[in-house]
């Protein structure tokens, strides 16, 4: 795989872009009745402040946004374009992330996913998540970091 794309970080002139493919990411979970906030808000204040990574062929396949505040970082945002799903981009952004956290010095890294999201939880509990709060809408995870 040395010839995989590697994340980097995203520009500003893509901010419209990585917005239409997060909403494309999670248009599904729409279409299923899933009532989800605004998840493509803000890409462009979040690009400039280096909280933005995508992955990218010719294309863009997938967009990370991750905040690094040590002691903690906060994984806001995994999202894959619809054309590139089943090819292990979004693991490949989470291990990104876990990387990139470590290396800032985080102890943990956290994120929320939504309740009527499941397969999330499954998916970041095989990345060592653990579930540490839930509530109608959004489940809360923490991940210790080396």
């Amino acid at each position: 795989m040395a010839n995989a794309p590697q994340p980097r970080q995203a520009w500003a002139d893509e901010a419209p872009a990585i917005a239409r493919l997060i909403d494309a990411a999670y248009q599904p979970y729409r279409d299923a009745g899933i009532a989800l906030p605004d998840v493509s808000g803000g890409v462009a204040d979040a690009i400039a402040a280096n909280q933005v990574w995508v992955l990218e062929d010719e294309d863009l396949l997938g967009v990370l946004m991750l905040t690094l505040s040590p002691p903690q970082a906060h994984l806001m945002n995994v999202a894959v374009a619809p054309k590139a799903r089943g090819r292990g981009i979004g693991g490949q952004l989470i291990l990104f992330a876990i990387t990139q956290a470590t290396e800032a010095g985080c102890a943990e890294i956290a994120l929320a996913t939504h309740a009527q999201m499941p397969e999330n939880v499954t998916l970041y509990d095989r990345y060592g998540w653990q579930i540490s709060s839930r509530d109608d809408v959004r489940i809360r995870m923490l991940r210790a970091l080396p």
